[in-house]
């Protein structure tokens, strides 16, 4: 517990220091530290979980990874001066990636299951995906109230399941892939969550009440789709956490698992103008 307690502090002072910057003075910090953990969650999927050995195969996931984050960053191609490209990036490094992905798949067929060929494929796009939409979050000139109401959707929701299901928890939610995870701890995360979206919502004066109360909901079963996706995927192949990355946390997914669910459902409703 001492040495998650650490590590909690640890990592949330190193985030709170790259938001403070990235908002303050230079904003692309925040989307270069969001691709390199996208590159690093990828390496750490494709080493834990589909066990493909050879690091430069897994690195060069990596990098396309921590490269789409980037070129579907607005700020990202207004800095470099390449908005006339900007649409035709993100596409030509995919067809490149896949390209080399079928490559390496033919040229070790032998060792790669379909597992693998899927892991190697296509959950590179996927998860760079969820990032790129955190990422997007985050970056908005309301960034910050919307990475509280995702962290709100993610953490306090889960950790209010937690306390909740620990206390009055009696009905197993999942019990074949989570089996501590219950019916009343997950409806004690809704409701922490919705307390704390009220809150948000006085504080920073948001107009839209009602639909960021039904979106709280909403955002927290997503939140717990994702949790008991990215545990599904572990369970399958035998592992507890998806690396050793952070001490008593396990690795970047571990963190992050819920968060790339709900990220994309949240930059929608955004950018619908629903909350």
């Amino acid at each position: 517990m001492k040495t998650r307690i650490i590590s909690a502090a640890v990592m949330i002072s190193f985030v709170v220091a790259v938001l403070t910057v990235g908002k303050l003075y230079f904003p692309l910090i925040i989307t270069f530290f969001i691709a390199l953990i996208s590159g690093v969650g990828i390496y750490e999927l494709l080493r834990n979980v589909a066990k493909i050995q050879e690091r430069s195969i897994s690195l060069v996931a990596s990098v396309y990874s921590g490269l789409l984050v980037l070129f579907l960053d607005k700020n990202f191609i207004e800095y470099f001066c390449i908005s006339k490209v900007s649409s035709k990036l993100p596409v030509f490094l995919s067809i490149v990636y896949f390209i080399f992905a079928v490559i390496v798949i033919l040229y070790k067929h032998k060792e790669f299951s379909l597992e693998k060929i899927f892991a190697y494929s296509a959950f590179p796009f996927f998860v760079s995906f969820g990032f790129s939409c955190l990422d997007s979050i985050i970056c908005d000139h309301k960034g910050i109230y919307y990475l509280l109401l995702l962290v709100n959707f993610a953490s306090i929701c889960d950790t209010g399941a937690y306390f909740v299901g620990s206390f009055f928890g009696k009905h197993k939610l999942c019990p074949q892939i989570s089996p501590k995870k219950t019916v009343e701890g997950a409806i004690g995360g809704i409701a922490s969550s919705i307390v704390i979206s009220v809150v948000l919502i006085i504080i920073y004066s948001s107009t839209h009440i009602f639909t960021t109360i039904i979106a709280t909901v909403i955002l927290c079963i997503v939140g717990m789709m994702g949790d008991l996706f990215a545990s599904s995927i572990k369970r399958c192949v035998g592992i507890k956490d998806y690396s050793n990355l952070i001490p008593g946390h396990g690795g970047i997914l571990d963190r992050f698992d819920s968060m790339l669910l709900i990220s994309p459902v949240l930059y929608m409703l955004i950018e619908f103008g629903v909350i």
